[in-house]
């Protein structure tokens, strides 16, 4: 044990070295002291430390958080200080220390670093008071962690504001589902965000039995609600088909409102109609990488350039073309005669019927935008 002579031998060496054995020193007194000293040998050692503290490097004042972070009767000053340190020095004390009040943690959370924050976040224990400033400052990464956190507390508001957060950051929707303790309202918000492919792993990890239960009553009332609205829709787009076959609608409306209601089947299936060819086959030519094919479709009925505009705009919104791509396709289009594409659309039905290639055909660029095939000429004297 040191005498008082060697902590003032100590005291008086003011260089960094001297300063680090005297912090070591009385370091490992406060931590050898009995319970019955605790308390006065923790004035004294916080009385010393706080005076040299702002004297200390950093790798001394992170060797004094790690020896002091968890300890019950440590000196409130310095566990205060050390929490608003970098965070390599703050990082033990924000996630150990029970001398740090839910109050003073809240306060840290609104004026410290997001590094801090998560530190804060880690904590085995969060007040909702804690909780609730962590959520209200926190970045995406915060967030996360309170929600993975078990033991963090979080009032209804507090769980609205994540569940809302999480629209847009997958890792927190995740953390959230598997939360013990969500109030039957939020399981329900959570429910029509959730993917099928998280829906499937919590029905198999068991995470969250009532939130996986509730999940799975509302795929099964999703999966009657999409058969049923597949089901309407189709029956309208054979209404509409059939008028145009009428000639009670024209095929430039019909285009027009398939289009712009990104419904690609039932765009493919008038396509296939109107141009006597099998639907199956069209409808995988809608977002096609060439749009050679639908120029033919569209040209061989003289459809209006603005209605295929609508084609090529809800391709775009799919497959992530540009404007200059469009452009280009509208230009193409437009210099394509309905007469060329009338022979090109000969030739794709004939394609798309099956029948082998004729070895004797070549192909040649001349019917504008798109090569069709000739006879290779006879070898005479053969």
């Amino acid at each position: 044990m040191l005498n008082l002579s060697m902590f003032s031998d100590l005291a008086k060496d003011g260089s960094k070295n001297g300063r680090k054995n005297l912090i070591t020193a009385v370091t490992d007194l406060f931590l050898a002291s009995k319970n019955t000293e605790a308390e006065q040998v923790s004035l004294l050692f916080g009385d010393i430390v706080m005076r040299v503290l702002g004297e200390l490097e950093e790798e001394t004042r992170m060797a004094l958080s790690q020896k002091v972070c968890s300890h019950p009767a440590a000196p409130k000053d310095l566990i205060s200080s050390l929490a608003k340190d970098s965070i390599v020095v703050a990082k033990p004390v924000l996630e150990q220390s029970p001398v740090l009040t839910n109050e003073e943690l809240a306060g840290l959370a609104e004026s410290e670093s997001m590094q801090h924050l998560g530190a804060i976040a880690d904590r085995e224990g969060l007040d909702e008071q804690v909780t609730e400033a962590l959520v209200n400052h926190g970045d995406e990464e915060v967030l996360t962690k309170v929600a993975n956190n078990s033991g963090a507390r979080m009032a209804q508001q507090t769980f609205t504001q994540l569940v809302e957060k999480a629209r847009s950051n997958t890792p927190l929707l995740e953390a959230l589902v598997k939360r013990e303790d969500l109030p039957e309202a939020i399981i329900k918000n959570l429910g029509d965000m959730v993917s099928d492919e998280l829906r499937e792993r919590l029905g198999k990890g068991g995470e969250n039995e009532t939130l996986a239960t509730t999940l799975a009553g509302r795929a099964m009332e999703e999966v009657k609600a999409r058969a049923s609205r597949v089901g309407q829709s189709m029956e309208q787009a054979k209404k509409v088909i059939m008028a145009v076959r009428a000639k009670k609608t024209s095929l430039e409306d019909a285009v027009g409102l398939f289009a712009k209601g990104d419904k690609a089947a039932e765009l493919g299936i008038l396509l296939a109609t109107v141009n006597s060819l099998p639907a199956a086959s069209i409808s995988s030519l809608i977002y096609a990488k060439s749009d050679k094919p639908l120029i033919i479709l569209c040209k061989a009925n003289d459809l209006d350039v603005s209605a295929f505009k609508h084609i090529l705009t809800m391709r775009a919104r799919r497959l992530g073309t540009g404007v200059h791509e469009l452009n280009d396709a509208m230009k193409r289009y437009e210099a394509f005669t309905v007469d060329s594409a009338k022979t090109a659309l000969a030739g794709l039905r004939a394609s798309l019927a099956g029948p082998p290639d004729d070895p004797e055909e070549e192909e040649t660029a001349d019917a504008g935008v798109f090569l069709t095939k000739r006879k290779r000429p006879a070898v005479q004297g053969s």
